[in-house]
């Protein structure tokens, strides 16, 4: 709850400084423009152009102008702000992937959306918590970053690859057009993919393995009760000796 409140800080205090700043840049220009127009308007041409017997005075026209073509180019800025801090706040800063944030936002939408064979993968590395231990957690957040670059790397052009939690080492993997057999596959071969893997940090050469749970999504499903039978699945795939297992649950 720490990390989701102070990326909301971030993201609330960046948006608006840079918004405010952005307007009075615009309010600034068009107030050096009608000052620069003001400057001008004594030269006899200008004052001939400027000043001629309309209805609003040309030299507001000008000024007006100005100031909409650059509010059109501060917004068309803004809105790239925007939407960059939109994208930055949805992704997890260590490995690159969408963060949990970004999960609950399509949960919710496959939820309210729901189709047929859309499943859900759970990824979590065995005895992590020991490698912290031993390594460190400068090292262990190393492994974190490759196992989410090797995970982000395996997949369709339909799944998606989540970081849970900040802090956690389990990944989510959205598949969709995807039954659960299909998914009880994919699982198995991301597991014997990190199996297989040595991931080099400095001097040291690490195995990992992991564990997975699958589950397809239901018409009736909420995201808790999505994620408790997730858990589920992985919690049994767990408890089996050794551990290095996948278990689904339909």
């Amino acid at each position: 709850m720490k990390h989701i409140r102070k990326s909301f800080e971030k993201f609330k205090s960046e948006l608006l400084s840079k918004g405010f700043y952005d307007i009075f840049k615009a309010v600034l220009i068009f107030v050096g423009g009608l000052f620069s127009t003001y400057l001008i308007s004594p030269f006899p041409l200008v004052k001939t152009f400027l000043f001629t017997d309309v209805i609003i005075p040309t030299y507001l026209i000008v000024a007006f102008a100005i100031f909409t073509i650059s509010l059109s180019f501060l917004l068309f800025r803004y809105k790239s702000r925007l939407d960059n801090l939109i994208r930055d706040n949805n992704l997890d800063e260590l490995t690159g992937l969408k963060n949990h944030k970004a999960l609950k936002i399509v949960l919710e939408s496959l939820i309210k959306d729901f189709k047929d064979n859309t499943s859900v993968i759970l990824v979590d590395i065995d005895d992590f918590k020991s490698f912290n231990t031993k390594y460190g957690y400068g090292e262990a957040d190393l492994i974190l970053k490759k196992l989410g670059e090797l995970l982000g790397s395996d997949k369709r052009a339909t799944d998606e690859t989540f970081r849970f939690f900040q802090r956690g080492d389990e990944f989510v993997v959205i598949a969709r057009e995807t039954n659960l057999g299909q998914a009880l596959q994919a699982a198995e071969r991301k597991r014997k993919m990190v199996g297989n893997n040595i991931f080099s940090i400095a001097d040291n050469k690490h195995r990992l393995t992991i564990c997975c749970g699958a589950t397809t999504l239901r018409k009736d499903d909420s995201i808790e009760s999505l994620t408790d039978r997730i858990s589920k699945a992985l919690k049994e795939a767990k408890s089996i000796k050794g551990k290095n297992n996948t278990k689904s649950i339909s």
